[in-house]
């Protein structure tokens, strides 16, 4: 009898951590959602979410889902806002339609989600349509291709990110991932108001500013 083959890291990370769709993409692990209401309060906008992940999570008072399509849609974000973009696929753009559209596979010229996400949440901040926000990504590539993100206060935590499947709301044994957050803050003071993330945030690992 033939014994069965031991995963390798790399295939255990493949077949747990692959996602089937948009809706059962990853979740914010609940062990942080006490850090972000301390910091945000009341979440008045999550622009790429589920009914729900809101209804058990993050409980923001607006949504957008994958029907609405949060990235693209024409109306302004508005509001203390939550992000956590999707963890796979890319995005790539139509110049035909001058819109995102996201795709498991895409050509070379597309760029990560959080990216793409991450821009449009900068854009509607500078725009003060939202006045304060919190982004979450487990894309490390992004310190890399989005330097812009270094101009705000950014927490990276100790442990890896105990994320929750979507769909069927479980967390791994061995969690796959690690993610960081990118603090997006108040400017009704001035620019300096990071003082409170660092206080919240570095109960969870380094702070960087």
């Amino acid at each position: 009898m033939k014994n069965k083959r031991k995963l390798r890291w790399a295939d255990y990370h493949f077949v747990l951590g692959r996602i089937a769709h948009l809706n059962h993409d990853w979740i914010t692990p609940a062990e942080y959602l006490p850090y972000i209401s301390a910091l945000l309060g009341d979440i008045d906008l999550d622009p790429c979410s589920t009914h729900s992940a809101n209804v058990e999570f993050v409980r923001a008072k607006k949504i957008y889902t994958l029907k609405e399509d949060g990235l693209n849609i024409e109306e302004p974000w508005t509001g203390k806002t939550y992000l956590f973009p999707p963890t796979f696929g890319r995005c790539s753009f139509s110049k035909e339609r001058g819109t995102w559209r996201w795709s498991v596979k895409a050509g070379a010229a597309a760029k990560a989600p959080s990216v793409i996400w991450f821009r449009r949440l900068v854009r509607e901040w500078k725009l003060r349509n939202v006045p304060e926000a919190l982004f979450y990504t487990l894309y490390p590539e992004m310190m890399r291709t989005c330097p812009e993100m270094w101009d705000f206060p950014v927490c990276i935590p100790t442990d890896r990110a105990n994320t929750i499947h979507g769909d069927k709301l479980f967390t791994l044994k061995s969690p796959l991932f690690w993610g960081y957050f990118i603090y997006l803050p108040s400017l009704e003071f001035g620019f300096d108001q990071t003082e409170r993330f660092k206080e919240i945030f570095s109960n969870l690992g380094k702070i960087i500013c």
